[in-house]
């Protein structure tokens, strides 16, 4: 576990939440799921997402970019059965980014956790991130790059690559994350309806953008071994090494544009 120590401490947020939704639609965590192209894989994820939340009030939001295989069809006939899960089928502004942001609002958890739909993120890790934000961090990432994290089996060039997209991402924001490229973390629905309107959905990290948006929060990363993709083909492109590439800029002139004020 990594706290970052010049960040300061979690803002009380419960005020707003209790005005903001109906007492009814209250509940702990909603785990939001972006994919495109996952049917092969949704299911086994919703199992392992159900085993590890056993006991916890919860909700699976998975929020998808209108599948050519169906996911969104799959989805749905999971929560005819259970409740507790639901999709989101979107039509308009495809893309990690917005799906991401598109399923928190729609969420009805106090706290909200994003996860990929491929099986590489440890669902077990997340009682753990809940503990973390409930002990004081606004910001809990699963990592890769702190002490007892892991990449698993990547090779060289995947290895450097990675590294290269990470120091990048340090170099031209200054977000001192570990892991500024996971798609795994945790935070407050309060704290993500603070920056929403602020945030901007191209970006193919929307990590990056919250921490961004986030510059006072304090920030727990908790170690997690990479996983391979269980099926499905990868969604790394040019076009989505581009869309990094260009959010990097956007939010390094944000970066510099605050360090001026």
């Amino acid at each position: 576990m990594r706290y970052l120590p010049y960040h300061v401490g979690a803002r009380a947020c419960h005020l707003r939440e209790e005005v903001n939704r109906p007492g009814l639609d209250n509940m702990k965590l909603t785990v939001v799921s972006p994919t495109f192209n996952e049917a092969e894989n949704i299911s086994a994820l919703i199992t392992e997402l159900e085993r590890a939340l056993a006991g916890l009030d919860y909700e699976i939001v998975i929020s998808d970019d209108n599948s050519p295989d169906r996911t969104w069809a799959l989805v749905e006939e999971i929560g005819r059965l259970n409740p507790r899960i639901r999709v989101l089928r979107r039509y308009h502004k495809p893309g990690l980014g917005w799906s991401v942001i598109d399923g928190f609002s729609r969420a009805r958890g106090d706290l909200l956790a994003c996860i990929d739909a491929d099986l590489q993120h440890d669902p077990a890790v997340l009682p753990t991130m809940i503990e973390c934000l409930e002990g004081g961090a606004d910001l809990v990432v699963g990592s890769r790059y702190v002490h007892g994290g892991s990449v698993g089996d990547w090779r060289f060039w995947r290895r450097a690559e990675s590294w290269l997209a990470t120091k990048l991402a340090h170099w031209l924001t200054g977000i001192r994350i570990c892991d500024p490229m996971s798609g795994y973390f945790l935070l407050r629905q309060c704290d993500f309806l603070d920056v929403k309107d602020r945030l901007d959905g191209q970006g193919f990290k929307i990590l990056l953008e919250l921490a961004a948006n986030m510059p006072r929060a304090r920030i727990c990363e908790l170690p997690y071994s990479f996983r391979k993709r269980r099926s499905g083909r990868t969604k790394l492109s040019r076009r989505v090494i581009f869309a990094y590439c260009s959010q990097l800029w956007r939010l390094s002139r944000l970066s510099h544009g605050r360090k001026n004020k």
